[in-house]
């Protein structure tokens, strides 16, 4: 079939030839647990090795020590160098590393891509490295989607496969003598994974490279490209020298190989322990010892010697100079920040609508009257602060969402360094952002606010808006650096700016505050820039006013202990720190590596559960039988069937549109047959619409706003016409991710928790049993009791969690189980387990499987009952069993050759190569031709379906089959316990419940206590109260470190009609109520009792009170936001700017608001709050003192007592009324909550 294909050259300059000598070599924990065990090799120059194994076998582990990433927590013994070759005079190579995580820019096509990471790595001349990139292209089969869009979940651009041939190019593009690959096939169809390694094979055969990778499952004819293979096995060596020489070294010990199997997955089962019974771990642990005793017999007559005499090469990383780095890294981020639309206007509409809110809230205040100070005051504080710390929490997730993760990346591969990546974001950003959103905002707030209107004024303001939002994007990047993970890198920006604002001076007096906090404001660039604008404003502001002294604005500048004309020194300190954090980020980004850790085990605390007592317990002649199951054969059918996508895309995939309409047809006119008691496999190459039949078949594809599906045809049971939505209430779904687990879970508990749910009709001993028969069938024995882990914790391995996916669905032993691509990422082994277990399944009377599949094994491949063989633009290639298949190919003249997987074999036959023109032109014209073949059968064959069934039993086969929900009292109790013990292992969320309330609590005790009764205090009450209203933004930050993984599980549940809405909204509510009301109590004692806030137990029930509403609002305007939007940092930023406007509003820094604004308020709890505490504080029985200030010209004082302060700044409310107006509007809130939740999962849905 490739005979007559055409073989690309690429145009690489010589490398250095480097050879590998590895001698017993162990890496072990730092407790000395061994996860490779002395393992000796000997890689020559130009060579391709492979190292292979199950899960869990080391293959991660010995690459990357061989690469010289050790990982933390890890050590190693034994030696390995890296020595050249005897006519390669350098002491330096250059070699690269291909992780298994494809982490890329979506705004870049795959033609810039490579074009940066040429300009990155290479010195060439420019036109070198353009051929270059269009060879790479062109060889990895990217030539139809050069000019395409990486994309990402929300503007799908490259498939995945198409996004790992890219990261192989990436890495292939700086001319490594040495290249480290791990699992580079992951992803890619069968005929895809072939040619990229075919590629490699050709650069270390023809240019002396040396690729050393792991991969799970290598097809046979990749097998047979490769020059040397190890086969690790519990972290041993099994086997490790030529390819050649394995099937005869295997022949030897007694084990050949059959025919039309891959040589690969039959010694990789051989090697593997199979878990699934004891007698079965038994047998393979014993065979598995006697392998090992084997190899190691024969590696004694293998020369593994490492001479002290032979010279160790440095492994050197592609980069080119610092200033071209910048120069690199500058016009991409213009260019990614430009294609951004959503983006780039939001960060010139964001000041815009801050500014005119801002300006408004704080228009033009009386100055003449105390009330008009205070305002102005406000206003000015939300100038030096305000816009500051929403570009900050702004940039923040703009920096772990995207930027940092290919930073990350580009600076483990050496070609960039810190510093560049620093000075080329600062240069890219510094017109369209660092210039234009403070003087935007600087220009709109300096009139609204009616400040002093002249030039200098207007320069001065403008200045420290400027270096406040430089120092605040600073912050953000110091962040960054410190946690890549955002609720992290937010915290340490929020933390940071809650001590900015205590120690400003504005909500506490800065010279009378505790002396042991005094001196905090010297490290807060607030202060500096508070001061600094109230300078600007205030010198020499209202004098010889009738009844005062001087001028009012020098005294009230002395009362908050600043100087006249103070504008120099605050702006060059405010400069300094702002420098002053992006030198310690950049030291962070130099020092601190981003680590993942080792699997984390949970001891279960029940001594035995059942099905474990006794270890003989033979799991598989176990068979419990739901009583709801019926035993109906079931042949489903479907015809002509289309699916078309219409998208309405303001930013294209491709890099040459802008806003248009797009149609692309996936499924072209399918009519299959998919039949009961057997598996029913949907193969073909990526795109060529497998995935998306299967979730269409099963309802799981949802139009949206911006995008529609448009479908025709019709599905039938038994010849029975049946609905989608009818399908979907009979049939279990397997999704192709996993991300929806709970990561604090056990595999154990996760299926536990599932069972009580979808099994609530059995006893607790027959889901017990359940649960142990599918641990034991999926081979999860070994690490049941393990966490599910996520991309920050590690826990068991992705084939594992995808197994755990799996477990959940069979719990209910489904009469129809639909699996989209079961096998990926699984090795050859626990694929065979996968499938056998599935061939179990459906053995049983009316059961009916069907599954999605990349690269079935050969022996497993015949087992398929029926095979449906899709095309790229989904059209059918064959529809039938595979002897069938074997047949009609043999007809037209395809024949497998020996020791080739058949099911490899029929998928290259309709891929089409996209190496060069001639590939393509010739694999095209055979695709062509086979579909063509296949309409014409189809219509030679074509018959009208038999209905077997009656519309009666059709209708009593749903009533028994569909899916009931689990009762409320059941999935109340169930998500209450599973929530709970979720929190109690996640340290972000016990914190985030138990720490921040009381935690703030605390920090305003250190700044405000004690509040006495003199004139300064007035300010400092008002100031706490004010500060409180932060407990909006706890509120909303716990939610988002709790909500969403809870929230995403729930979706998966509710997609399998398991239970409502309301269990699991009022399951999070019985969590989080208790625990924000201990919190809201201990920030009582600390507000009321600690500061000194008029104690009595009236103040303190109705701090404990507002203090639980506000929070609980919070965070019910959290799961609003979390609901509508999937995206936590965009959440935070959307709630953030609400939550300021909020804040600013609440009644105590802009005291002159326009009625409007007043009405608004209305809907905000925080007026609310804020005026019922602000009246708590001021009773009308406080007696206030002037002595340090706040005297009239005939000596008396201008508050008395508490009553006057509220006259004074019109703050006379109802407590009462406001304490019952109060709880109607958090029941709004909640209630808003629920609806937006019911109404995204039922109403809307389409």
């Amino acid at each position: 079939m490739n005979d007559d294909l055409v073989e690309n050259t690429l145009s690489f300059a010589s490398a250095p030839r480097v050879a590998l000598k590895v001698k017993n070599l162990s890496v072990l924990t730092d407790k000395d647990n061994i996860i490779v065990h002395n393992v000796s090799m000997k890689v020559p120059s130009g060579s391709l090795i492979a190292i292979i194994g199950g899960s869990g076998s080391g293959k991660t582990t010995l690459l990357n020590v061989l690469a010289n990433k050790v990982a933390k927590g890890l050590k190693y013994t034994g030696e390995y160098k890296i020595v050249p070759e005897s006519d390669s005079p350098t002491s330096f190579v250059t070699t690269a590393y291909l992780t298994q995580h494809d982490i890329l820019s979506p705004k870049l096509t795959c033609r810039e891509i490579l074009q940066y990471a040429a300009d990155l790595k290479s010195t060439s001349s420019k036109a070198e490295k353009c051929q270059l990139v269009e060879e790479l292209i062109a060889e990895l089969g990217l030539k139809d989607c050069a000019d395409t869009y990486v994309g990402d979940p929300n503007h799908p651009g490259l498939s995945g496969g198409e996004k790992r041939r890219l990261s192989i190019g990436i890495q292939m593009i700086s001319n490594p003598s040495l290249m480290f690959l791990d699992e580079p096939t992951t992803g890619l169809d069968a005929y895809s994974a072939y040619l990229a390694i075919k590629t490699l094979r050709k650069l270390s055969h023809k240019a002396g490279k040396t690729f050393i990778m792991s991969i799970h499952q290598p097809r046979a004819d990749i097998l047979f490209l490769l020059d040397q293979i190890c086969i690790l096995s519990k972290g041993y060596n099994v086997f490790c020298s030529s390819v050649s020489k394995m099937v005869p070294y295997f022949h030897n010990l007694g084990y050949d190989v059959p025919e039309h199997v891959n040589p690969a997955d039959f010694f990789i089962d051989l090697c593997s322990v199979d878990t699934r019974t004891t007698n079965t771990t038994k047998q393979t642990e014993e065979r598995l010892q006697l392998l090992k005793q084997s190899w190691q017999s024969y590696e004694k007559n293998l020369d593994f010697t490492i001479e002290d005499t032979e010279k160790d090469i440095k492994l050197s990383s592609p980069s080119v100079p610092f200033w071209s780095q910048v120069k690199v890294l500058t016009a991409r981020s213009i260019k990614l920040n430009l294609r951004d639309t959503v983006t780039f206007v939001g960060v010139l509409l964001e000041p815009v609508v801050i500014g005119t809110i801002a300006g408004w809230i704080y228009y033009k205040p009386d100055k003449t009257t105390l009330s008009g100070i205070r305002t102005v005051s406000g206003a000015l504080y939300s100038s030096g602060a305000l816009q500051g710390y929403l570009f900050q929490l702004f940039e923040t997730y703009r920096l772990c969402e995207k930027d940092i993760k290919v930073y990350d990346r580009e600076r483990s591969e050496g070609s960039v360094t810190p510093l560049a990546f620093f000075v080329s974001r600062r240069i890219a950003n510094f017109l369209l952002e660092d210039f234009a959103v403070p003087f935007i905002f600087s220009i709109i707030t300096f009139f609204m606010y009616g400040l002093n209107v002249n030039a200098r004024s207007f320069f001065i303001y403008f200045s420290v808006v400027l270096l406040v939002h430089q120092t605040s994007t600073s912050l953000a990047m110091l962040s960054v650096s410190i946690s890549r993970d955002f609720s992290q890198a937010s915290l340490i920006g929020n933390l940071t700016y809650t001590l900015q604002s205590m120690a400003s001076g504005f909500f506490v007096n800065a010279k009378k505050m505790p002396v042991y906090v005094r001196w905090t404001k010297y490290i807060a660039f607030i202060w500096y820039s508070f001061g600094c604008l109230m300078s600007n404003q205030f010198t020499d502001f209202a004098c010889n006013l009738e009844g005062q002294e001087g001028c009012y604005g020098n005294m009230l500048l002395d009362s908050f202990g600043y100087s006249r004309n103070w504008i120099t020194v605050p702006i060059i300190a405010v400069f300094c720190w702002g420098i002053g954090f992006y030198i310690f980020s950049i030291f962070f980004l130099y020092w601190k590596r981003v680590d993942v850790s080792m699997a984390t085990k949970v001891k279960s605390r029940k001594k035995a559960e059942l099905g474990t007592k006794d270890e003989n317990i033979d799991v598989e002649s176990f068979n419990l039988e739901t009583p709801r199951c019926g035993e109906i054969p079931i042949t489903i059918e479907i015809s002509g069937l289309t699916l078309r996508l219409e998208k309405l895309d303001f930013l294209s995939t491709n890099a040459h549109k802008f806003g248009n309409h797009q149609t692309k047809c996936i499924l072209s006119q399918i009519d299959a047959v998919f039949k009961p008691n057997m598996i029913n496999a949907i193969m073909g190459p990526s795109g060529s619409g497998k995935s998306s039949l299967l979730n269409l078949i099963s309802g799981r594809l949802n139009s949206t706003l911006f995008k529609t599906f448009h479908t025709e045809g019709t599905i039938s049971f038994n010849g029975l016409t049946i609905s989608r939505n009818k399908f979907r209430d009979v049939c279990s779904f397997v999704p192709q991710d996993d991300d929806h687990l709970l990561a604090k879970l056990t595999v154990r508990e996760t299926l536990s928790y599932a069972a009580e749910l979808r099994l609530h009709h059995l006893s607790s001993s027959e889901r017990s049993l359940r649960i142990d028969e599918l641990i034991s069938e999926l081979g999860l024995k070994h690490c049941e009791n393990h966490l599910v882990g996520d991309e920050l914790s590690k826990g068991i391995s992705g084939g594992e969690k995808r197994r755990v996916s799996m477990g959940i669905q069979l719990l209910t032993d489904p009469p129809i189980l639909l699996l989209d691509e079961p096998t990926s990422g699984l090795d050859s082994f626990t694929s065979f387990k996968i499938l056998d277990v599935l061939n179990k399944i459906c053995q049983k009377p009316g059961r009916t499987v069907i599954l999605t599949i990349h690269q079935p094994r050969a022996e497993l491949f015949e087992d398929f009952g029926n095979v449906l063989l899709l095309a790229k633009g989904g059209n059918i290639a064959f529809n039938g069993s595979p002897l069938e298949m074997m047949k009609y190919f043999s007809g037209l003249g395809y024949y497998c050759p020996p020791l080739t997987n058949v099911a490899d074999f029929f998928l290259d036959l309709i891929s089409i190569n996209t190496q060069n023109d001639e590939n393509e032109e010739i694999s095209s014209k055979r695709v062509t031709k086979l579909l063509e073949n296949w309409r014409v059968r189809q219509k030679e064959n074509a018959k009208v379906s038999e209905k077997s069934m009656t519309q009666e039993k059709l209708i009593e086969f749903l009533d028994i089959n569909s899916t009931s929900k689990a009762g409320f009292g059941v999935a109340y109790k169930v998500t209450v316990r599973r929530q709970f013990k979720t929190m109690r292992r996640s340290m972000d969320s016990l914190i985030a419940r138990l720490a921040q309330i009381p935690g703030l609590g605390i920090i305003l005790a250190l700044f405000f206590a004690p509040i006495k009764h003199d004139y300064t205090s007035v300010s400092n009450r008002l100031g706490l109260v004010q500060e409180s209203t932060a407990l909006y933004y706890t509120g909303m930050l716990t939610n988002l470190a709790c909500y969403p993984s809870e929230r995403d599980y729930f979706y998966g549940e509710f997609n399998d009609n398991v239970y409502g809405v309301a269990p699991f909204y009022l399951g999070y509510m019985t969590i989080e109520l208790p625990m924000a009301l201990a919190g809201s109590a201990l920030y009582a004692i600390f507000i009321v009792l600690v500061c000194g806030l008029n104690r009595t137990a009236g103040n303190f029930f109705a701090t404990l009170y507002c203090t639980l509403i506000i929070v609980t609002c919070g965070e019910a305007l959290g799961i609003i936001t979390n609901t509508l939007f999937q995206q936590p940092g965009f959440v935070v930023n959307i709630v953030s700017i609400v939550l300021s406007i909020g804040t600013v509003m609440s009644g105590l820094m802009s005291l002159q608001m326009s009625r409007v604004l007043k009405g608004i308020n209305y809907i905000s709890p925080m007026n609310y709050t804020s005026m019922i505490m602000i009246n708590m504080a001021f009773p009308d029985d406080l007696r206030l003192t002037c002595k340090d200030g706040g005297q009239t010209t005939d000596g008396s004082c201008t508050f008395s007592t508490g009553r006057d302060v509220l006259e004074t700044f019109g703050l006379v409310k109802s407590v009462r009324i406001y304490l019952g107006v109060i709880i109607c509007v958090w029941f709004i809130y909640r209630l808003i909550a629920y609806l937006i939740l019911k109404a995204k999962l039922e109403w809307f849905r389409k």
